[in-house]
């Protein structure tokens, strides 16, 4: 194993700090074995990102996709690195050139898990005469009592060391709930991950190198006495935390000996330094006992429970990117992307269309010979499971659908919206008039950007409506709506090109259907988050069209028509215009940007059942969704999920008491369809559900009831949301 097969990542997240990360950057590109590649990882700070990716145009430069912390940045460089080993090194150090050697040669042994090397602090104006060795990882430095000469140790320390990369992958990644962010100074994260990996890998081992030097960057500010007791009693609460993770035994083991045998010794060899005239001596052995009761300190004082960062996983393991793909094998090859922010696309889910009709989806593993979609169907042709060689049809475009508007409600996101708008432009059929409303908008750029759109055969309009909610923005479009079809979707959704054509399709098949919906696709599977939310079927509503109506087609669910979600979903919906004004269209009281948090979608579905409709589900009505890239959004969708199902289902009963009945009556086939929403089975290939996100989205359920009361007190009540006819 060579420093050749090596990815080094430095991470980082102030442009403070950019004169110490071009040099950390430049010390690595200087190393004796250089390595294979050099990924610098940005915490949430896009103007460093682009001033980095300026700086070095020849090496890469990603942005942190999980949660803001060194954990989150960490973990999405490992995602993203091609080498067997995975070395880190601060922004704020500079790595001597046979710093990466030093390391990568103990990984010729199979046994070494990793490797750490020694960090020298390089004050910036001078070492404190106070300050004592034996406390210089306070300041993210090897510090007196490690081994000084290679040999084994509990944990590495994260300012420069290297990983086999496939530890941290079995290992889960570092915790995001541990590990220094931009405004705390918690530590641990590498401790806690090392202890994980030994379990997971018995007779491995981590080892000290004390050759592999890197000279740490210490600012002023850092040499003063209340950083000292702030960085120690942040320690302590990592500690306390690391401990109920990996049990005292683990998580104390080296702190034991390094409190009975390395501080007093520090104690006494200090004293007598002062006895022999230095008389910082007696400072220095003070501060060891400083430092040691700050820190035991936050160590005891820490929550009495297990606290989490909001949106921090515990455990936040790194997969594999894939790649989503729409094919249809009637149309010509289109070029395949070759990787994400998150690395090289191992995997593609193929959703095959034939002539606009989905009939299948697979899993292709991709070795990056793939050049087009026509390599992808090749393949599944040769396993029997394609249709390819039928590329004969050749759509048209734009075609002008007079008799349909399309409404997308937007809340300060002109980008996605701008991409929205050119899906919709680019589809075989456009509407005659596209209304955008402006949701309680924090600037005029949404506005800006729709009064210069153009649209070739479609007119686009503003509508401005202040009250936020997804449901007043969608009613404050209908009075600008004078077509017999409407049709929602969302601003960060891509439409397929078949999606109106097919979508106002299903009307004019059935005259009897009165809303439409559609399938939903992923238009990214990055990460973990976007993978288990897609594996969970959240959006996925099968191949097969659906009709629903109150009469023939009530379908096998005993919670027929309350649990709505099986009809569709409000990304992907269309109604007949009268029908929608004459059930009063959208409840003002549900939806994103209202303390309800949704469920305005399952409102109107509900609706439409109820007042003698038809909802037909049609697969071919595609639109592409960009499921959240980390877990803290995801947590938080998942909540609002749970709770807008809980406010609709209040809605239900006050509107329909009787609704109680067959709620109680079917409680169990209800209970047991809960159960699976909230405990989804684990996919192939994926870590389970994380339990966390099934009480985030249990608690956002049982909120639902005084959300919607609340609410619907709020919008005085359902008149509130009625519509002019």
């Amino acid at each position: 194993m060579t420093a050749a097969r090596t990815t080094v990542v430095v991470c980082a997240n102030s442009s403070d700090r950019y004169p110490q990360l071009v040099a950390a950057v430049g010390s690595v590109l200087e190393q004796s074995r250089p390595p294979a590649e050099v990924i610098m990882v940005i915490d949430h700070n896009p103007d460093l990102l682009g001033r980095v990716t300026r700086r070095f145009p020849d090496l890469v430069a990603v942005e942190n996709s999980g949660p803001q912390g060194l954990s989150g940045a960490r973990n999405t460089g490992t995602a993203r690195a091609r080498g067997d080993i995975v070395a880190f090194l601060d922004d704020d150090a500079e790595a001597d050139p046979g710093w990466l050697e030093a390391m990568t040669a103990h990984f010729a042994r199979p046994e070494v898990l990793g490797v750490s090397g020694f960090a020298e602090p390089q004050w910036a104006v001078g070492r404190p005469g106070w300050w004592p060795d034996e406390f210089d990882w306070v300041v993210g430095c090897s510090y007196r009592g490690l081994p000084l000469r290679p040999e084994p140790v509990r944990n590495l320390m994260g300012c420069a060391m290297a990983l086999r990369r496939d530890v941290v992958r079995a290992a889960g990644g570092f915790d995001t709930a541990l590990g220094r962010t931009r405004s705390g100074a918690a530590g641990c994260e590498e401790t806690e991950l090392c202890i994980r990996a030994a379990g997971i890998f018995p007779g491995g081992v981590f080892l000290h190198e004390p050759a592999a030097r890197v000279r740490h960057h210490v600012p002023a500010s850092r040499g003063t006495l209340g950083y000292f007791r702030s960085r120690c009693f942040a320690e302590g609460v990592s500690k306390r935390l690391v401990t109920r993770r990996t049990g005292a035994g683990n998580g104390l083991a080296s702190e034991y000996t390094y409190t009975t045998r390395t501080l007093p010794a520090g104690v006494v060899r200090n004293l007598a330094r002062a006895l022999r005239g230095d008389p910082a001596g007696v400072l220095r052995a003070a501060a060891i006992g400083y430092g040691l009761g700050a820190t035991m300190a936050g160590f005891l004082t820490a929550p009495g429970r297990r606290t989490r960062t909001p949106g921090a996983s515990a455990v936040l393991p790194t997969v594999d990117p894939v790649l989503p793909l729409v094919i249809d094998v009637c149309e010509p090859p289109r070029p395949l992307r070759t990787g994400s922010d998150h690395g090289p696309y191992q995997r593609a889910w193929c959703l095959l269309l034939d002539d606009g009709i989905p009939v299948s989806e697979h899993e292709i593993p991709l070795d990056g010979t793939e050049e087009t979609t026509a390599d992808l169907l090749g393949r599944l042709e040769r396993t029997g499971a394609g249709g390819a060689g039928r590329r004969t049809r050749s759509a048209g475009r734009g075609r002008t659908r007079d008799d349909t508007t399309v409404v997308i409600a937007t809340r300060g996101r002109p980008a996605l919206l701008a991409e929205c708008l050119e899906s919709i432009a680019g589809g075989t059929t456009v509407p005659s008039r596209v209304v955008v409303v402006d949701n309680a908008r924090p600037d005029d750029e949404t506005e800006q950007l729709v009064t210069r759109y153009r649209m070739p055969g479609s007119e686009v309009a503003y509508v401005r409506e202040d009250r936020p909610g997804l449901a007043l923005a969608h009613n404050a479009a209908l009075p600008h709506v004078a077509t017999g079809l409407v049709a929602f979707t969302d601003d960060d959704v891509w439409v397929h090109d078949r999606w109106l054509e097919n979508i106002t399709s299903a009307f004019d098949a059935d005259p009897d259907t009165v809303c439409v919906t559609g399938m939903i696709a992923p238009r990214e599977l990055d990460t973990l988050a976007q993978q288990w939310v897609e594996a969970q079927g959240v959006y996925s509503k099968g191949f097969r069209s659906r009709v629903f109506d109150n009469a023939e087609h009530r379908g096998d669910n005993p919670m027929f028509p309350y649990a709505a979600g099986t009809f569709g979903s409000g990304a992907n919906m269309a109604f007949r215009t009268d029908f929608l004004r004459t059930i009063g269209g959208f409840d003002g009281a549900l939806g994103t940007g209202t303390v309800t948090k949704g469920g305005d979608d399952l409102a109107v579905f509900y609706d439409v059942i109820r007042h003698g409709g038809r909802l037909t589900y049609v697969p071919s009505a595609i639109v592409l969704h960009p499921h959240h890239r980390d877990y803290a959004a995801l947590r938080r969708q998942v909540y609002g999920y749970g709770a807008g199902l809980g406010a609709h289902l209040t809605r239900c009963v006050l509107d329909e008491p009787r609704a109680v009945v067959t709620m109680l009556r079917n409680h169990r086939a209800a209970t047991a369809r809960l159960a699976t929403i909230l405990h989804p089975p684990r996919s192939r290939g994926l870590p389970a559900y994380p339990r966390d996100l099934s009480r985030a989205q249990r608690s956002g359920l049982a909120s639902g009831p005084a959300r919607y009361l609340l609410s619907r007190y709020g919008s005085r009540g359902p008149s509130e949301r009625r519509v002019s006819a």
